[in-house]
């Protein structure tokens, strides 16, 4: 039996295809959703969002697998990946991204670096801690 590409080892949080959640979503493990979320979505895991979902927020977590439809930003520690039946309308910050053919992206893109360490935790899958989401503000340069 053939496994799929970027099919998880464990889930810890699976949101069904007839399900829709109106309010924020946190989990420190993984999630995977086949329904309809509107709201925010904070993972310390992977996120899994099948072709089947609809995502109305801003979307928070390691590494990201787009295949449903987002109205939000996307912060990503890892990799974001838009499969081909993904529809992306918002900004995105990651550190790596992936596009299959046929996806959909309208938004801006930002690179981001993480520390060493962190990225090597990001790249196997061990990061189990919230996410500390940490804006920074562009330097003033007029004031030298």
């Amino acid at each position: 039996m053939l496994k799929k590409k970027n099919a998880p080892a464990s889930m810890d949080t699976v949101i069904g295809e007839y399900t829709t959640i109106i309010g924020n979503v946190d989990s420190e493990g993984s999630l995977k959703i086949l329904g309809k979320v509107e709201g925010d979505i904070k993972a310390g895991g992977d996120i899994y969002i099948e072709s089947t979902s609809s995502i109305t927020g801003n979307i928070y977590g390691s590494n990201v697998y787009v295949s449903g439809k987002i109205k939000g930003n996307i912060i990503a520690k890892g990799i974001l990946h838009l499969q081909a039946q993904a529809r992306l309308y918002g900004d995105i910050e990651v550190t790596s991204i992936v596009t299959d053919e046929g996806a959909i992206f309208q938004g801006n893109c930002k690179m981001i670096d993480l520390p060493e360490e962190e990225a090597a935790a990001t790249s196997t899958g061990k990061t189990r801690s919230r996410l500390k989401i940490k804006r920074e503000e562009p330097a003033d340069e007029s004031a030298e």
